[in-house]
């Protein structure tokens, strides 16, 4: 039997979305604590987990409890890194972290170095990595149902509230992610950000929504090469509701398009085009592709009253424990976490410089704020 706490911040956007309820259909692990930014509201989900303790600082149950598992639920990045360290400094075996793991290539460094030092495994809450629509698809673009990939292009939620620099860091590095998995890793990369039409500068620069950190931008386009040629591309412009593609992905093959797009409540939708080349017209040349539901009783829903989300992170969860047990990398670690968070800042390094962008990044820290520290030295 292994042991668990959840950290969360009930005040500060609550538990991600339900890492909370990632080990409530895993018997062999009991979430013996929950921390949260006070200790009221650490029982209150300690008692809706069936948690013994709760603590109003993590720092004091991780120390009190050493659990063999951490969730770090909060959605806000900029509490991850220490957290992360805190959990390997208490011993866990595995981390389950929210997206984005962290908010510069140089925290992901540090996470990942102590990390290998301590043998600690970190999963981070990329979902889409084990979703049936997403699994499909890779099988489809591995059994050559496409042809060889060219292309990937993304679009972003695109919506009037986070359209442009805040869409990318928190929905679009699910897209980052997704885009790694079909074309391989990023070599280097180009991109334009704009604000009303301009190219930013410093003075657009501001502190981001969830604690993402310094951004700019309403609308923003980049271009990545992948491995073996193939292009990517992505794109988010804040705008009004139905006014772009929704958020999702298409696959560019030499012999057909693969599209997988999120429609809110009808969830993920999976189309190919065998003959892309055909004009538009009245007679559609898009398949519908049926998407298998979650083997819900296999993830340890017997009941079958889990909503699809609790699965999803519980699939997470259960990769974490498999890899802990088995010794392996789990199906997106650490270093898939830190691949997103350099492909989102690389966007408004090239942004900024108006440079090819080659990876790794030499640039560490978030592009602005290493770009305010230059000009304050200048002065």
């Amino acid at each position: 039997m292994y042991t668990a706490v959840v950290i969360g911040a009930t005040g500060a956007g609550n538990y991600g979305h339900d890492l909370d309820l990632a080990w409530q259909l895993v018997p062999e692990v009991d979430v013996v604590a929950v921390a949260d930014v006070d200790k009221e509201s650490a029982r209150a989900k300690a008692d809706e987990l069936g948690a013994p303790q709760a603590f109003g600082d993590y720092r004091e149950a991780l120390s009190s409890v050493q659990p063999d598992f951490v969730n770090i639920c909060n959605r806000q990045p900029d509490v991850h890194a220490e957290m992360i360290h805190a959990a390997i400094e208490a011993g866990a075996k595995g981390i389950y972290c929210e997206k984005p793991l962290v908010r510069t290539p140089a925290e992901a460094d540090a996470v990942i170095a102590a990390a290998s030092r301590s043998h600690t495994k970190i999963q981070v809450a990329h979902t889409w990595r084990i979703d049936p629509a997403v699994i499909l698809m890779r099988e489809m673009i591995r059994g050559g149902e496409v042809g060889r990939v060219v292309a990937v292009h993304a679009t972003g939620k695109n919506d009037d509230r986070r359209g442009g620099a805040e869409d990318l860091w928190v929905l679009g590095v699910h897209l980052m992610d997704l885009m790694r998995q079909v074309a391989g890793d990023p070599r280097q990369m180009s991109g334009a950000v704009f604000q009303s039409g301009r190219p930013v500068g410093l003075p657009d620069v501001h502190e981001g929504n969830e604690r993402i950190g310094l951004i700019a931008g309403d609308q923003l386009f980049a271009t990545y090469i992948f491995e073996h040629g193939v292009v990517g591309t992505i794109s988010s412009v804040r705008t009004g509701p139905g006014m772009h593609r929704a958020f999702g992905i298409e696959v560019v093959g030499t012999e057909g398009i693969i599209s997988m797009r999120s429609h809110g409540k009808r969830g993920r939708e999976l189309l190919i085009n065998r003959r892309p080349g055909d004009d538009p017209g009245v007679d559609s040349t898009w398949e519908a592709v049926a998407v298998p539901d979650l083997d819900a009783a296999a993830i340890g829903d017997t009941e079958g009253t889990a909503h699809e989300l609790q699965l999803l992170q519980t699939s997470m969860t259960l990769d974490l424990l498999h890899a802990v047990e088995e010794g392996r990398r789990p199906v997106c670690d650490a270093i898939d976490g830190r691949w997103t968070v350099e492909m989102v800042l690389a966007v408004h390094e090239a942004g900024l410089t108006q440079q090819t962008v080659r990876f790794p990044l030499q640039v560490r820290d978030n592009p602005y704020a290493a770009r305010r520290q230059m000009a304050l030295a200048d002065v």
